[in-house]
């Protein structure tokens, strides 16, 4: 256990490098724009406060990490620096920190509060610039109207549950992360561009998630891939072998298309195809059927995007189901171990869909699907697994501990999320593939209030609406000359 450790503290040091060298490439872009302005005494003042900014923070970090944590300590400083910058390096930033969690690999109090302090940051950033720009508004479309609509009947169904305290608590622990998220990227992004450096934090941190999980998998304490375990694990909040391939499976599209949209021609195929077939073998590795339904639903998206004739498309799409089907029954893990895990899946969901048809107003609460499962157990059968019960879908999660209003709130959520992905494939085609491919895997996940949905979704109807309204940014007013300074 301590090699893996020692290896994600390396890890951890080389991504947020990586990541910091992303976001400097962002910048590096908005330079020409920069240049071209004449108040060069007002660049000097700017340059002299993030920097001072950056080299205060780069201490502060040195104080707690010491010398061995260097690298660390001068990323995470750089990224601080840009984040009081522009929001859209804060917004980055904080997704890149909620899916690395470093917390879980550096045990002391400054890492514990981590999550908190990049969230007020953020929202620091981003009031601060928009009374600066003059932008006294927030971004509210209709993805946003089923988002809180969704997140608030959620807490409703907290507040009125009969394990009250321990659903609000949960609420707040789990499912606040990803609301939050949701509204900072959508108001942290005001122009195409602005989205890159969030979505060099998400393929990031999934990158080094499939680092660890490679070697936590095939090569710890193993001599030969040979011997590794029967199933891909990895640390954390993603140890188990369906959540890490589910999140894979949300990051191929936006690694293939980032890779091969970057300046490394003719390299980029290349690379491409190898981070590609990578992720792929992890997915693989991990043994889930919904993961490899929800591959099959990658490839068949990527044609959709790609194919024009809706006879083709079709032809393809029954191809890649067929084919997903017949990689499930060509899985390693053992007949009993399938049929058990299929037999206590089926158990859930009947109870699942029991819980909210009797109680269709605010289902049986937040969190509360194992705290009830044994009463809406249909023909008291419980299954064969033992300890905290989940109902492995993320749409029955919703309907039973929601109710049907949060059930039709959250289908409306992903709808508008898909259709916002259609409208957006020739020019951005990851967005709808991904949406198909994690919205496969999560109808076997119980996945519904974890931050990645929200990530994925804020993205993709926040591109929707940059695409399609890039003269929105024109047309609010702004602070004289701030443009020149934070362009």
């Amino acid at each position: 256990m301590e090699e893996v450790k020692l290896l994600t503290i390396e890890l951890h040091q080389f991504f947020f490098c990586l990541t910091l060298l992303g976001f400097g490439a962002c910048l590096f872009n908005d330079l020409g724009t920069i240049s071209r302005n004449k108040d060069r005494k007002k660049i000097v003042e700017m340059t002299l406060i993030l920097g001072g900014i950056t080299l205060g923070s780069f201490l502060y970090l040195l104080s707690f990490w010491g010398i061995e944590g260097v690298f660390m300590a001068i990323s995470f400083a750089g990224l601080i620096g840009l984040s009081v910058y522009r929001p859209k390096y804060a917004v980055g930033l904080f997704v890149y920190i909620l899916l690395s969690r470093p917390w879980e690999t550096y045990d002391n109090q400054m890492m514990g509060s981590m999550p908190r302090d990049i969230s007020y940051l953020v929202m620091l950033s981003l009031v601060g610039h928009k009374i600066l720009n003059r932008q006294f508004y927030f971004r509210f479309n209709l993805g946003t109207f089923f988002f809180v609509l969704f997140a608030l009947w959620m807490f409703l169904s907290a507040f009125f549950a009969s394990h009250q305290a321990d659903a609000l608590s949960m609420y707040n622990e789990i499912f606040t992360k990803g609301v939050i998220l949701f509204i900072l990227i959508q108001n942290g992004i005001e122009r195409t561009t602005d989205i890159l450096p969030t979505k060099i934090a998400l393929v990031s941190a999934i990158l080094e998630k499939s680092v660890i999980s490679f070697f936590k998998t095939y090569l710890q304490d193993k001599g030969t891939l040979g011997e590794a375990q029967e199933r891909l694990v990895s640390i954390g909040i993603l140890e188990n072998s369906n959540d890490i391939a589910a999140i894979f499976i949300l990051a191929v599209p936006f690694t293939a298309y980032f890779i091969l949209n970057s300046k490394l021609r003719p390299f980029n195929y290349i690379a491409t195809i190898i981070a590609v077939s990578g992720m792929g073998v992890l997915i693989m590795g991990a043994q889930s059927r919904g993961a490899v339904l929800g591959l099959a639903g990658l490839i068949g998206a990527f044609f959709f995007t790609k194919l024009r004739s809706r006879k083709s498309i079709a032809i393809v799409m029954i191809l890649t189901l067929l084919g997903g089907i017949l990689v499930m029954g060509k899985l390693s893990r053992s007949t009993s171990d399938l049929e058990g895990s299929t037999g206590n899946r089926v158990i859930y969901w009947k109870a699942g869909i029991n819980m909210g048809l009797r109680n269709p107003l605010f289902g049986v609460g937040f969190w509360g699907f194992h705290e009830h499962f044994s009463e809406y157990a249909i023909d008291g059968e419980t299954g064969s697994e033992a300890g905290h019960r989940e109902v492995h879908s993320a749409w029955l999660q919703v309907l039973s501990e929601g109710g049907v209003i949060a059930f039709t709130l959250y289908l409306l959520l992903w709808g508008y999320g898909l259709y916002c992905g259609f409208m957006i494939r020739k020019k951005s085609p990851e967005y709808l593939i991904s949406l198909v491919g994690y919205g496969i895997t999560i109808t076997f996940l119980s996945h519904a209030y974890l931050l990645y949905g929200p990530i994925l979704l804020a993205l993709t109807i926040t591109q929707h609406h940059m695409l399609n309204q890039p003269e929105q940014a024109a047309l609010k007013p702004r602070m004289p000359g701030y443009d020149r300074l934070t362009a």
